[in-house]
């Protein structure tokens, strides 16, 4: 009967230890699905999502006022008709016709053109702000999917390997004298099993949930399949901190559509500036002239009337605009110059939140990157000590509290393990959006 029940225990605990090794082996290389890769999303986002087409279409429509600002004004034409003919030398004018272009001082066209080509530039930056932060929304939220998947699958291998601890105890519990420790073993186990099971279903519930909120980011349905691939694990940050950090302050949408913004204002001072110098017009006017024959007598009391040769007129006009009042003017020029002191402000202001954003994610990375190899450094331990546990139940002197509770640890300790390693990824890609560059 001993040998009887050594030789079913140790068949079953060899079994167990090779499962649990294959289990383990498994779990955070194997994916749940294989499909599109990280970048074909990408490309789907920056081509169907209406934020961001919202912010290109403003873009557009900022480059159209460059052409309105470096317009002239329309000219002016004018009509005049007499009620009753006026005499001149001439003859009688009937109507006279005059146009009128007006022209401002020299460069306050090409000055409005700038401002605008300058302000069209700083939407461009703010397009170029939720590109970014749109593809950072993709990765977050890809990578969130991911882990949520891979938590479930090591949550299920968790159940088969408590489904193989329970046959155990259950095999021990039939070979043995019945007791109460051998039959706790088995509800132990048991309800260590529908403990992950309700575990496996809120996962479930949480993936349904993100893959609704990462199609929504796609603008796709939301019954749309989510496909993971792999390949985004092997992002690594390549560049130092020094030289990341100045990728972000050189190249960050934020400080670009700052630095124009500033230019755009000295425009506009420029402009205000030339908007007090005198404008031009120049034109010409038409007087339509009707033949008179002379009349009256010199001697007469209504005198005499010489006559007209109806021939028309042409006459050459030009004018002045005397912009006299100045505070207008003048207070325009100030707004200009405190908006620029504005953006000088808010680009320091932005300098020091950049600065310290990227000492917190490269601080999240390292934290991240420390954790990761503690967490693997436990599954390990936890792996060897899982093992002995198993070798000692089976020679009935472990304690199948101990296995339920290592076990536990080790779920806990592969599901941080893919949690950091998601964690580091976040974090590069935040320093991309911050970068608008791949790293």
């Amino acid at each position: 009967m001993i040998g009887f029940r050594k030789n079913i225990l140790g068949k079953t605990t060899c079994f167990l230890r090779v499962q649990l090794g294959l289990v383990l082996i498994l779990l955070l290389s194997s994916l749940p699905l294989l499909g599109q890769s990280l970048d074909d999303y990408l490309q789907i986002a920056a081509e169907n999502n209406p934020a961001l087409m919202a912010s290109y279409a403003t873009y557009e429509a900022s480059l159209e006022r460059i052409s309105q600002e470096g317009a002239l004004p329309n000219p002016e034409l004018s009509f005049g008709f007499y009620l009753k003919d006026m005499a001149t030398l001439m003859g009688d004018q009937k109507m006279n016709a005059s146009i009128m272009q007006r022209f401002p001082w020299f460069g306050s066209l090409q000055a409005s053109k700038d401002q605008a080509s300058l302000m069209a530039q700083a939407k461009f930056q703010e397009f170029e702000m939720t590109k970014y932060a749109l593809f950072f929304d993709v990765k977050r939220s890809y990578y969130k999917v991911f882990m949520l998947h891979h938590h479930q699958m090591i949550a299920k291998k968790n159940v088969q390997l408590l489904n193989t601890l329970e046959r155990l105890a259950l095999n021990k519990f039939k070979v043995g004298e019945p007791g109460k420790g051998r039959m706790a073993d088995v509800l132990r186990v048991q309800s260590s099993v529908k403990e992950i099971e309700a575990l496996i279903i809120q996962l479930e519930d949480d993936i349904k949930l993100e893959k609704v909120r990462f199609n929504s980011i796609l603008n796709c349905a939301e019954e749309t399949p989510v496909h993971l691939d792999s390949t985004f694990l092997e992002n690594e940050l390549l560049l130092n901190k020094e030289l990341v950090l100045d990728s972000i302050l050189h190249a960050s949408p934020q400080m670009k559509k700052l630095e124009v913004e500033g230019l755009a204002y000295q425009k506009q001072g420029e402009v205000a500036q030339k908007a007090g110098m005198p404008s031009f017009g120049l034109g010409l006017s038409y007087m339509v002239n009707s033949p008179r024959l002379p009349s009256g007598d010199i001697s007469s009391t209504m005198g005499y009337r010489p006559g007209g040769m109806g021939h028309n007129m042409v006459m050459p006009m030009v004018s002045v605009s005397l912009p006299i009042y100045r505070k207008q003017y003048a207070a325009a020029k100030r707004e200009s110059e405190k908006y620029r002191e504005v953006t000088a402000y808010e680009k320091e202001d932005l300098y020091n939140s950049l600065k310290l954003k990227s000492d917190e994610l490269f601080n999240e990375i390292h934290k991240a990157e420390r954790n990761k190899k503690l967490y693997h450094d436990q599954v390990n331990l936890l792996e060897r000590s899982l093992e002995l546990l198993l070798t000692e139940y089976s020679s009935s002197e472990g304690s199948f509290e101990d296995i339920i509770t290592v076990q536990r640890q080790l779920l806990e300790f592969e599901m941080k393990v893919a949690e950091e390693s998601v964690r580091k990824l976040t974090a590069i890609a935040e320093l991309e959006m911050l970068m608008s560059r791949r790293l």
